[in-house]
């Protein structure tokens, strides 16, 4: 593994590596608490961290900072479940007071040039969101949004009885800094409704404990990862460069997603890139990461702008509809033909997309073979009724249909039929 310092001095091979990115057509990035610390939201792990926070308040509750995303932790008494619920109502109070980072811009205007295939992110500010890109549910797998949360988000509360979720609202913050949880409206009308018809709604031996919207540890109800690997592994396909920022990568699940990623890029050719202040937990990603960059995420995604402004405007690459498979469902789009080309039909949320020619068809100058064919039967169904005086005298009725086949032939008259 390569490893450079953020500097003046490395700043030539680094224009290279940025390079390298310019010339990216598919780039992952997965991305942890780091990004976020220069908004305002301090890291979990460091010295000044929220763990060690946390582990001043109220000591000897938990034994590590990890123990307070277990669930098989938190639950076991009262006094690590008021820690756990006061831990959350100060971890949002900082998501809303934090600001959106440079790296999370960073991230908006890699989407703006195309370049950017997904961002998989640790984090559950939410900051993703805020910077402009929206937010993938995983049921989609070749869904454009770009942002899939791999540990949930803190703007909504989830209860554990009718699995519903609701808005992390100042009433539930001032519950949770009480630390008890807060009452599920839903849960509290369904019971009232049981208790007026004699039911039972739920079982009163499993407490209604809502509580943030984020995955813990050993939480077997929640389980995300089918849906995660579905998309992950469309987008393996086509990923030619990954980006690892701010994380250490100490979670399991996000080492196992760096390694499928690494290899899937490695095989197209590709580099994986690691930026953050700090060295991987451990040293055994010898071949898995090409370059470690140590520094800042924000610096590192400035130098990267700085560069990317340089590009002109004309080279600078224009994602097709066959990348957005979402828009086609994998179809390609063909040229138009000339400048009297337009596209047309396209309906909201499925858009089917056809060409065709503006020319004298649309103007109602002519017709095609089968409109003429059609005009004929309609015509043949609109028959008129002409009376004709005769030289002799006698009455003889002629039908005519314009336009039809039989168009001018005069019809038997009822003298002839007579006569015959």
């Amino acid at each position: 593994m390569e490893k450079l310092i953020l500097n003046q001095q490395n700043r030539p091979r680094l224009l290279e590596i940025i390079q390298y990115i310019k010339s990216a057509k598919n780039i992952v990035v997965i991305v942890g608490a780091g990004i976020s610390v220069s908004g305002g939201i301090p890291d979990f792990r460091s010295p000044d961290g929220l763990f060690a926070e946390i582990m001043k308040q109220y000591p000897g509750v938990f034994s590590s900072g990890r123990d307070l995303f277990d669930l098989s932790r938190i639950f076991i008494s009262s006094r690590s479940l008021t820690t756990f619920y006061k831990f959350m109502a100060l971890l949002k109070q900082q998501v809303i007071s934090a600001r959106v980072t440079a790296t999370h811009h960073h991230f908006k205007k890699l989407n703006n040039t195309n370049k950017l295939l997904r961002v998989y992110s640790q984090n559950v500010d939410n900051l993703e969101e805020r910077a402009g890109l929206t937010i993938n549910d995983c049921n989609n797998i070749r869904s454009s949004d770009r942002i899939v949360k791999l540990h949930g988000e803190i703007d909504n509360v989830w209860c554990n009885i009718c699995h519903k979720t609701f808005p992390f609202s100042s009433d539930v913050i001032n519950a949770f800094k009480e630390g008890t949880p807060p009452e599920c409206q839903y849960c509290m009308e369904q019971a009232e409704k049981a208790k007026i018809s004699g039911k039972r709604v739920r079982n009163p031996r499993s407490p209604m404990l809502p509580r943030p919207n984020i995955l813990l540890y050993n939480d077997f109800e929640r389980t995300v990862g089918e849906e995660i690997g579905r998309i992950a592994y469309h987008d393996q396909r086509k990923a030619d460069c990954l980006l690892i920022m701010g994380t250490s990568l100490k979670v399991s699940g996000c080492k196992s997603l760096v390694k499928d990623f690494s290899k899937a890029v490695h095989n197209r050719g590709g580099k994986v890139i690691f930026i953050n202040t700090t060295e991987v937990a451990t040293n055994n990603w010898e071949g898995i990461i090409d370059v470690h960059i140590q520094g800042a995420s924000d610096d590192w995604a400035e130098l990267v702008e700085a560069e990317l402004e340089k590009e002109p405007a004309n080279k600078k690459r224009k994602r097709s509809y066959e990348d957005d498979e979402q828009n086609i469902k994998g179809r390609k789009l063909k040229k138009p033909a000339n400048k009297d080309d337009k596209i047309v039909g396209i309906k909201q949320g499925q858009p089917t997309l056809q060409f065709r020619r503006r020319s004298k068809l649309q103007e109602g100058k002519t017709k095609r073979p089968r409109d003429r064919e059609a005009d004929d039967n309609e015509e043949e169904r609109k028959v008129t009724r002409k009376r004709h005086k005769p030289a002799d005298g006698d009455d003889k009725v002629a039908v005519t249909s314009k336009g039809s086949r039989n168009s001018g032939r005069r019809i038997k008259t009822q003298e002839n039929k007579r006569r015959h």
